[in-house]
């Protein structure tokens, strides 16, 4: 692929990606070729069917999580504690629950491309797991979580924590002074479980 059209490809996913967080599902494909500074037909012969620009979506977020924790694993060796903690805030910023919520309910739109979500979750599951399994062994060796917690059942529990509320929350609820605090709950309940455990 040349180079103009790897960056269109991308800039369409990026901005698949922000549109579906903030506008929510059932964008038009003139909305997301408008957004990524686009033509229509250049969008669509990047992405012929819907089911493979959700699949780009989705897979930019995984890679998104990955590098969050590549970029803090090296932290490990020095300070375990404040690199799982760092790596964990930073993964919650990533709106990870909202963007989910919109490509499942805009994937459940069309009978064709529902037929095909089932692929793209076990695919995305299966991501997900190896790319957790980076922060979790070394997080599980110094204790910092039981060594019965899963990658998917992490990534679920921090999904749920980072939802917005979906009303106009007052300033000490609002998600950038809540959100925090509850990643700090669940850090402290999955550190507790793991002392426990030895």
């Amino acid at each position: 692929m040349r180079q103009d059209a790897a960056n269109n490809r991308a800039a369409i996913v990026t901005a698949t990606r922000q549109l579906l967080t903030t506008e929510g599902p059932g964008i038009s494909m003139r909305t997301i070729a408008k957004a990524a500074s686009v033509g229509v037909a250049t969008a669509t012969r990047h992405f012929p069917e819907r089911i493979e620009l959700l699949d780009a979506v989705s897979a930019q977020a995984s890679a998104d999580i990955a590098a969050i924790i590549e970029a803090h694993s090296g932290e490990f060796a020095s300070d375990a504690r404040t690199a799982w903690r760092t790596t964990v805030h930073s993964i919650g910023t990533l709106q990870l629950a909202t963007l989910a919520q919109a490509i499942y309910e805009d994937a459940m739109r069309d009978p064709e491309t529902r037929k095909q979500k089932d692929r793209i979750i076990d695919k995305r599951a299966q991501e997900l797991t190896g790319i957790y399994d980076k922060l979790l062994i070394p997080a599980k060796k110094a204790h910092l979580c039981p060594e019965s917690l899963n990658a998917l059942d992490f990534h679920m529990g921090l999904g749920i924590i980072t939802r917005p509320i979906p009303i106009e929350p007052k300033p000490s609820l609002a998600p950038d002074a809540l959100t925090p605090r509850l990643i700090d709950l669940m850090l402290d309940g999955l550190e507790a479980q793991a002392e426990a455990d030895i």
